[in-house]
């Protein structure tokens, strides 16, 4: 027996949710991939997709073009992936809502970093925009950051110290991939992944 007591449990670590093979950055803390096309059927959608439509779980389409014709079908040789064929879209843009889990939020704070990463492909490659939302009480802090689509793997990374954030006010948080003018253009999504790690100190 010991005099003091019994010995504290080792912390349990979070879970990093990335696919097999995938490289963790060092002091990555937590990872998560959505599920893209879990509300997708095999065949797909077509037509009128209406703004604010679920792919998945964590993951909701908008857009600026009521009444556009564009397509959504899961990937043929990639199962996890999703094709947007976009045609003569009519909008000025095109955007994908991810919403980070409440695990990967809770203890969020100035001290991290957090990275967005895409696998894509398209016939000529483009940037777009990858925007993180923080909601903490009545507000929502925002950063911008570009990002390559159909450059393969690529990756836009936002560091929280310089926001106001205030973690013990948390309440949300989602990252928006904007896609500007996407009219005639083709997306394969293979696969989006979202990792929390600590930041080097200053």
């Amino acid at each position: 027996m010991s005099f003091f007591g019994k010995p504290k449990a080792a912390p349990l670590l979070p879970a990093i949710d990335v696919p097999e093979g995938f490289h963790v950055p060092p002091k990555t803390q937590w990872g998560f991939t959505p599920q893209l096309h879990s509300e997708i059927a095999q065949d797909g959608i077509y037509g009128n997709i209406m703004t604010g439509t679920a792919l998945g779980p964590q993951v909701t389409l908008h857009h600026g073009g009521d009444g556009s014709q564009f397509s959504i079908r899961q990937t043929d040789d990639y199962g996890a992936g999703l094709v947007f064929d976009f045609g003569d879209f009519a909008g000025a843009f095109f955007s994908l809502a991810f919403e980070i889990p409440a695990e990967g939020v809770q203890g969020l704070g100035r001290q991290d970093l957090l990275r967005f990463v895409l696998r894509t492909q398209t016939a000529e490659p483009f940037e777009a925009y990858a925007r993180l939302n923080l909601c903490h009480g009545p507000n929502t802090e925002q950063i911008v950051r570009m990002i390559n689509i159909g450059a393969g793997e690529s990756f836009a990374e936002f560091d929280i110290f310089y926001t106001e954030y205030e973690p013990k006010r948390a309440a949300s948080a989602w990252i928006d991939l904007i896609i500007n003018d996407p009219a005639h253009k083709r997306v394969t999504l293979e696969e989006v992944i979202i990792l929390r790690r600590a930041r080097a100190s200053l």
